[in-house]
């Protein structure tokens, strides 16, 4: 990856925090659920969630900022 300016990395950040809460969210929610597809579902979601954020995190390791 390119070069980032210092907006598109805190855009980058924000992105990741979003992903972990709404990956938080939806583990908290899983104790609720009894529907064992449902469930299934969630955790795919969580799992889902958990790969964003470690994808924007390693375009923030490999970009140089500007």
């Amino acid at each position: 990856m390119g070069n980032l300016t210092h907006k598109e990395l805190l855009l980058l950040q924000d992105n990741i925090g979003m992903c972990q809460d709404t990956a938080q969210f939806i583990q908290a929610s899983i104790n609720n659920i009894t529907d064992a597809q449902f469930k299934e579902i969630c955790q795919q979601m969580i799992k889902e969630h958990q790969q964003g954020s470690q994808m924007l995190a390693k375009h923030i390791m490999q970009a140089k900022p500007q």
